[in-house]
């Protein structure tokens, strides 16, 4: 088994939305979209170029990004969305070309960000691993599930 990255094609949206992991469809659904198909949609379109796919054998198995925030450019959210092939079939390949790619994607950016369902077990341990800290549990979504902020200071570009 392979894993590579790629940029983002249209088709790796049907693909990963057909097959999306539950824990993650929880925390679309708790957002307030009901469908994981807009979801990725929604990201890919924010994203641009700045979105990309891990593909397992050429399978879309998970997509991730980066929007930047308009008021503060150097700021901005991260996200990843995937498949149940990203902790049952190959959680540490996984793991090793994330890793790999991951200050590359931070790179333009003093701090990236986002939340997090706070159900989201394997995210959570994920999103520690990369190097990101916890800020406070809010409420989120219009039934105000519980949720984390999450960040991460980009030491190399960041003057904190």
């Amino acid at each position: 088994m392979k894993l590579a990255i790629r940029s983002t094609e249209d088709l790796d949206i049907d693909i990963i939305a057909l097959n999306i992991r539950e824990a993650d469809l929880m925390e679309i659904e708790a957002s307030g979209t009901k469908d994981p198909r807009d979801a990725l949609q929604n990201a890919y379109d924010i994203c641009g170029p700045e979105c990309f796919t891990i593909v397992m054998d050429e399978l879309p198995i998970a997509m991730f990004g980066t929007a930047k925030v308009e008021l503060i450019p150097e700021f901005a959210s991260i996200w990843l969305l995937g498949t149940d092939d990203i902790t049952n079939t190959a959680p540490i390949s996984f793991l090793r070309i994330v890793k790999k790619v991951f200050k590359h994607v931070i790179e333009p950016y003093e701090m990236v960000f986002n939340v997090m369902d706070k159900r989201n077990e394997f995210s959570i341990r994920f999103v520690k691993w990369l190097g990101f800290s916890f800020i406070r549990e809010i409420p989120y979504g219009p039934n105000s599930v519980p949720f984390y902020e999450f960040a991460l200071i980009n030491k190399r570009r960041s003057h904190v």
